[in-house]
């Protein structure tokens, strides 16, 4: 069910993903990438820092080690995944560069059937191929 809560989440993500690549353009004219992504990850975790100190979040003890390791492949996979997004940003328009990466459903949409068992729905297939379409476009266009 898409609760009033669910849709504002998404609204803000959509917003906040959407005006980050500015704001990393213009900070990449100033700071190399590893400089960047080294602050990002500082400041992700000083507010997470606070935010389990103060007690608003809790800590769940007892995480199987697999469920550990999951976690901390995803932060090298963003890291690495940072590195090349913030060095194609630097080197060509953002408005280049963000719609190319817009094809990730296409990636998420078979990992999520064939993998998680979701699932197949030929309408969310037909939107993701709407969205390489998109792509293949903006790709074109260059």
């Amino acid at each position: 069910m898409k609760t009033p809560a669910l849709l504002l989440s998404l609204v803000i993500t959509v917003s906040i993903l959407g005006s980050l690549p500015i704001l990393e353009k213009i900070t990449l004219a100033r700071m190399n990438v590893t400089q960047m992504i080294f602050l990002r990850s500082l400041s992700q975790t000083i507010i997470l820092g606070i935010v389990v100190w103060l007690g608003t979040s809790s800590v769940q003890g007892g995480i199987p080690i697999k469920y550990t390791i999951y976690a901390l492949l995803q932060g090298v996979a963003i890291t690495v995944m940072l590195f090349f997004y913030l060095s194609a940003i630097k080197t060509t328009e953002v408005s280049f560069v963000n719609p190319i990466i817009a094809a990730a459903p296409l990636i998420t949409y078979a990992m999520a059937v064939f993998i998680l068992n979701e699932q197949f729905n030929p309408v969310r297939l037909s939107g993701v191929i709407l969205v390489a379409g998109g792509v293949a476009l903006i790709l074109y266009s260059r």
